[in-house]
């Protein structure tokens, strides 16, 4: 037989055809391969950010560096960028303790377009700053950075129709400054949607609500991809409708888009933070690449997957409420709301007027037994509130400590639940022996009317607001129809869930380090909460006297038990673990005057230091201890110079010899009498100042005081002009970040950071 003879340059053609047949069919037709999400890629980029860069507080050369990174890694993805300077002067505003506090923050947003085939925009987003100069912020938010500027790859390499938008906002952490000067400068009238990122993790933070709540059409769309992709997740909806009203008003930047008509929504971790949050400890190992994997795809999948019809600016239904169980969410439009509202308010007045003329008080002595009730209970309502705290109060003593709560916050507010239930359990049994009034319908009556008049009240503000006392008030509709005490413990369902919502947030260090601050006023608060559920508790036991005394009459004894045993081991509880630590600052403080300068270290805690540490240090048990140090190179010189202008106005010069540039100066002025800086340079730029804003003292217990902060950059020299009478006092106080402390301390369940502080005082 003879052989095939293959020429060659039928050779060269085969071998070209098998080349193009092994490399595959997209190159031989021409046909783009999309690029996939890398979390390895996006790893890398938060590893620099808070590794190679560290911290990056708004305004700091850290943030500096930070912005010429994203904007580097940006424009090498084929994104036209751009940064975005400003300065803002922020106003701190605390209505419980309130104080003249004016911040100017310092920072840049970076702004990075793609356009499409189609104008629509899709915006997302994502805040590079960190919390302060100690904070790497590796899981807040150098994770979401990451995973945008991954995605800012895997978007510029494949093909889209909607033009896309990055923006890296700064000054986060300061309050939204970064986002809201954004909104305030840009035009959104292309844009569709927007997303922000906030912390990469599971389970899934869905931030549908900052002053005002996303579209309830948008927060379909996400929770069903969200829910198909099998990602564990939380709706905040229904928790922030109640904390909203703030002046931050929201968790993130996305907040300030919805504050401009632009549908929008923020991802977080849900859920309350870890003790490292905004610590030394949000370090890499924080950080998850399998979350940031399932994150990165799932944002991808949604910008193909998610539509809206409208552009720009809009009005939508911002009262609706969310109700989620498990992985179902059920969303009451504002319009069923209102029937819903209507008409339990109809059937609540049906049954008020029924039941008032069924209890009509017919003497003086019938009036007078129905006041004694009225007092008695609210009387046992503030005891309850007041004393249910005692536990508490008793092991911080024996502990040495002020906050017994922080590590596990639900064993504790479970123990005052408790003590509460016991106490109302022992109460009863002494309102035996009161002559009070005897007719369940009056209790049913005093409770309905205290709640119509709450809910009403709120439902005139907001009517989203209401809800949970509109739906307490359904409970005791049904209560008076079956008189069973399950209904009358079930009214008040959504204030507990609120509570839990704010137990597992953010906020619950906060809310709970203001309800030790003002005992008072949260007593009060709860004892008022307390009121209607004593008077709709007192209906049943009237309306059912066979079938409920004989039961709390029994409960007597084991209530005193279950009281004094949970007392006892209220104390086994720890405050602080390795994973929830006690925070620890300890500040190098420099005090400069005429008479030379002086050195020392400052331990302070919100609660008292470990006895431990204080006795290892030769201190007192206290919150604040301090040491000698040495006096080396101080970080700065400060000159003040003051001259009498005449007419009751002074000039101060302050000249101020950086040895490295500090995070933050701030300038605090006080005098016995009213004053006002009328003139000050660039320090804090006049022109900026928010409408009735002014540069005057205001009054705090007995004295006057203005406290003036920036961040940088910053001048050496500062020059105002303060018009007043009497003695002034003008107290300088910078702040360097100590990244390299000689005074180190590390000790199980404690979070040290360090700052180095050079203060002076002049007197005028």
């Amino acid at each position: 037989m003879r052989g095939l003879k293959i020429s060659p340059k039928m050779s060269s053609i085969f071998l070209i055809m098998l080349f193009f047949l092994l490399a595959g069919a997209p190159v031989a037709y021409g046909q783009p391969q999309d690029i996939s999400f890398s979390a390895g890629k996006a790893y890398e980029h938060a590893q620099y950010l808070s590794e190679k860069i560290g911290p990056r507080p708004a305004g700091s050369k850290g943030e500096e560096k930070a912005a010429q990174y994203i904007y580097y890694i940006l424009e090498k993805a084929g994104w036209k960028v751009k940064e975005q300077p400003f300065s803002k002067v922020v106003v701190q505003n605390n209505p419980l303790q309130p104080e003249n506090y004016l911040q100017v923050i310092n920072s840049r947003n970076i702004i990075a377009e793609l356009p499409g085939e189609r104008p629509e925009t899709v915006l997302l987003g994502a805040h590079y700053d960190s919390a302060d100069s100690s904070a790497p912020g590796a899981l807040d938010n150098a994770s979401g950075v990451g995973v945008l500027l991954e995605l800012a790859r895997v978007l510029g390499s494949n093909p889209h129709q909607e033009s896309y938008q990055l923006v890296f906002f700064g000054a986060e952490e300061a309050g939204l400054v970064g986002s809201e000067y954004y909104t305030s400068q840009a035009d959104l009238s292309a844009v569709r949607w927007m997303l922000n990122l906030d912390m990469v993790g599971t389970p899934l933070e869905i931030d549908v609500a900052g002053k005002v709540s996303a579209p309830p059409e948008l927060v379909r769309q996400i929770v069903n991809i969200v829910k198909n992709e099998s990602i564990p997740f939380h709706v905040s909806r229904d928790f922030l409708v109640m904390t909203r009203e703030g002046n931050q008003g929201g968790n993130s930047d996305f907040s300030s888009f919805l504050d401009h008509g632009i549908p929008a929504v923020g991802f977080g971790i849900a859920g309350r933070p870890e003790g490292f949050y905004h610590r030394p400890e949000d370090q890499m190992e924080r950080v998850s690449l399998h979350d940031m994997e399932r994150v990165g795809q799932l944002i991808q999948e949604m910008l193909s997957t998610v539509h809206f019809s409208s552009v720009g600016p809009q009005k939508w239904d911002t009262s609706y409420l969310t109700f989620q169980m498990g992985s179902e969410v059920i969303i009451l439009p504002t319009l069923g709301l209102r029937i819903i509202f209507i008409l339990i308010l109809i059937f609540t007045g049906y049954l008020f007027i029924r039941a008032f003329r069924t209890n009509s008080p017919a003497n003086f002595r019938t009036w007078a037994r129905y006041l004694l009730a009225v007092i008695t209970l609210t009387a046992l309502s503030i005891a309850v509130v007041a004393i249910s705290g005692v536990g508490e109060l008793v092991w911080q003593k024996i502990k040495g400590v002020d906050i017994l709560w922080y590590a596990y916050p639900g064993l504790v507010l479970v123990s005052r639940i408790m003590v509460a239930m016991c106490l109302i359990l022992l109460g009863i049994g002494v309102l035996k022996k009161v002559p009070f009034a005897q007719s369940g319908n009056f209790y049913w009556l005093a409770a309905t009317g205290l709640l119509l008049l709450i809910t009403t009240s709120l439902a005139l503000y907001r009517l989203d607001l209401a809800f949970p006392f509109l739906f307490w008030l359904l409970c005791l509709d049904l209560l008076y129809l079956w008189p069973q005490l399950i209904l009358a413990l079930v009214g008040p369902y959504f204030i507990y869930h609120i509570h839990w919502e704010l137990l597992n947030s953010q906020q619950w260090v906060s809310f709970y380090e203001m309800a030790h601050k003002y005992p008072l006023i949260f007593t009060l608060f709860y004892a008022g909460l307390l009121i209607p559920l004593l008077f709709s508790g007192m209906f049943c036991i009237l309306t059912k006297p066979k079938f409920l005394r004989p039961i709390l009459k029994a409960a007597q004894v084991p209530a005193v038990i279950f009281l004094t045993v949970n007392l006892l081991l209220l104390g086994l509880v720890p405050g602080y673990t390795q994973s929830r630590s006690q925070s620890v600052h300890i500040q190098k403080e420099w005090t400069g005057g005429q008479s030379g300068q002086t050195v020392q270290y400052h331990l302070s805690s919100a609660d008292f230091i470990p006895k431990q540490l204080a006795a290892e240090l030769n201190q007192e048990h206290s919150k604040d201890v301090y040491l000698p140090a040495q006096a080396n190179n101080p970080p700065m010189n400060l000159e003040g110079i003051v001259q009498d202008k005449g007419t009751r106005n002074f000039s101060l010069t302050l000249k101020m010899n950086y040895g490295r540039e500090p995070y933050r100066v701030k300038l605090k002025i006080q005098s016995s009498r009213p004053f006002r800086v009328d003139q000050i340079d660039d320090f804090l730029p006049m022109n900026k100042l928010p409408r009735k804003v002014k540069l005057e003292g205001q009054e705090k217990a007995g004295q006057y005081e203005l406290i003036l902060e920036r961040t940088p950059p910053h001048k050496p020299i500062v020059q105002m002009l303060i018009e007043g009478e009497g003695k002034i006092l003008v107290t300088a106080e910078v702040t360097f970040a100590d990244l390299q402390p000689n005074f180190i301390i590390e000790k199980p369940n404690l979070s040290v950071d360090y700052s180095e502080i050079y203060r002076s005082e002049f007197e005028f």
